[in-house]
Order: C-alpha cells, then structure tokens, then sequence
C-alpha cells in the first residue's frame, strides 16, 4: 500500500567501502513514506526520518520536498521526523517527488512515486426541481401566493440537499485523510523497521565486514569521496531548477558536475594508499600520468 524510499547514491565511479562502524554515526540515513494513491484534488503528504546507523534521531535536518506543485522547505524535529504536504491539490496521474536532506556536510536523497486517480465523489450533480408556472397571454408571467410559496419550498429544499452534501463530502475527506495519516505513520515505522538493513549505507557496511581491515579505511573514503561528487552535482541540479531552467538543462548541469577525469580517480587512490599504509610516495611517484609504470627495455 505503501512505499519507502531510502536516499544516499552509491556511484559505481570506484569501488567503495567503510572503516568500522563509529564512522557510520556521524552520518544520516533518510527514509520517506507516502499513500501509494490519491484522489483527485486532494493533498498529497510525505513523511520521513532522518536517523544515524545506530538508530539515533538526527534532529535540525533541513528537508526539502520537490513538489510538482511547488518546493516545500522544512526541518526534523528532536525525533528526525518530518512531514510535508503539496502546495496545491493533485490532478490525475503519476507523480515522482524527490525530498534532500542537508545538515552541516552531510546529505542524502530519496524518491517516492504515487498514483492519483479519479475522485468520482467530485462528478456527482444535484439536479434542482423546476417549477412550471403559468403563462399569460400578454407575455407576463404572473404567480399566484400559493405557487410563490412552492417555489419557494422547493428553493429552499433545493440549497438544503445541496448543503447537506457538500458537508457530507467533506466529512468523508476529512476522515479520510485523518485516516490515511495514521495509517501513514504506522506504515512508516514498520517500515522503517523492515527496510533499515537495506540502506545503500547499511547494505555496504555490512558488504566491508567481509574486507580485509587494511584496506577498509580506504574503501570508505573513496566511497565519501564519490558521494561528495554526487551530491554537488545534485544541488547544482537543484539549484538549475529553482532559476527556471528546464529539465533537460538541469540534467546537462548534473552530468557536467558529476563527471570526474581519471587524473582526479588516480589523485585520490594516490593519496589513500599513502595515508593508510599501503604504499610508500616514491612507489606511487613512480607511475605516470596515465596510471602506468615506465618500461625498461
């Protein structure tokens, strides 16, 4: 009924990986929750939590929720929750709404998707009764008390069933949603228990374990250093969107962002392999530019 979107990309740039787990608190996990449908003209709401690895809140997490109809910007409370709802009321179709989350350095993305279909609540008609009154021979129309005072009954009838719809209408909505939000928060936290271990960070955390503990350490700063590239280029993407830029142009941006050159891949794995021992700089010194060492013929 539901569906719970977990944001944080992993690039396939290099190959990535984790230290031990006390890295894992510093960062955040997000998890997002929503109806998987709505009707026509109602309000579409997204829930989540941002949290660490070790199942801690992370409040003051600024969110925002990409909208067709709008952004809409908000923080997690002390819990790491957070909820949104659309600008505007929702037209029938599909619809995928991106939600960032930001906190010093530390980002994540996710993406939910959810259908609208027909309010067929909203076609029905009140057909009003009409009232023959008499004709006279000179053109004027001319009532007498009696058939005054039906038409007036009947007026009044009328504005009666018409009201009493509309609030039988509304009753129905506003259970509805009163209904789907705690539905909503129940499904978020069941959720949020069956698919933690399937985060992209959790999922590679537990793939490291079975690393050699030497080389763990330079996993997981490739990983960071992949993930740094990734989110710059998705808030250059952003920020495109926001100046009025279309999407194919913001798409253009991320690419251009994104990409890294084999000089910068080879920097950073130089780098690595000094820091954590697994090479020495006149070793690394002596390949070139091009990753490669000299032939000696």
């Amino acid at each position: 009924m539901y569906k719970i979107a977990s944001a944080i990309l992993l690039s396939s740039l290099m190959t990535v990986l984790l230290l031990n787990p006390a890295w894992a608190a510093e960062d955040f996990m997000l998890t997002v929750s929503s109806l998987s449908e709505y009707k026509e003209g109602e309000h579409s709401v997204i829930s989540g939590k941002t949290m660490t690895l070790d199942e801690r809140p992370v409040s003051d997490v600024q969110i925002y929720v990409y909208f067709s109809s709008g952004i809409i910007k908000t923080t997690t409370n002390s819990t790491g929750q957070f909820s949104a709802a659309s600008p505007e009321t929702l037209e029938m179709g599909e619809y995928d709404t991106t939600v960032s989350a930001k906190k010093d350095n530390k980002y994540a993305n996710a993406e939910i998707t959810y259908k609208v279909i027909e309010n067929k609540a909203k076609n029905i008609k009140v057909f009003e009764p009409k009232t023959k009154t008499p004709k006279t021979t000179d053109g004027k129309v001319k009532l007498d008390p009696f058939s005054k005072m039906i038409q007036e009954l009947e007026k009044q009838k009328t504005q009666e069933v018409k009201r009493e719809t509309d609030i039988k209408e509304q009753q129905e909505i506003d259970d509805k949603r009163r209904l789907a939000q705690l539905d909503l928060q129940n499904d978020l936290k069941e959720s949020e228990k069956r698919n933690e271990v399937n985060s992209p960070r959790n999922v590679f955390y537990k793939f490291i374990q079975e690393i050699d503990s030497s080389v763990r350490g330079i996993f997981w700063q490739q990983f960071l250093f992949t993930e740094k590239i990734t989110q710059q280029a998705q808030e250059a993407k952003e920020k495109a969107l926001l100046d009025g830029k279309s999407s194919l142009e913001a798409m253009k941006i991320f690419q251009d962002e994104a990409a890294v050159t084999q000089k910068e891949v080879m920097g950073v794995n130089k780098n690595l392999s000094i820091k954590y021992g697994n090479a020495t700089s006149s070793v690394q010194n002596m390949f070139d530019e091009n990753g490669k060492l000299p032939r000696e013929d």
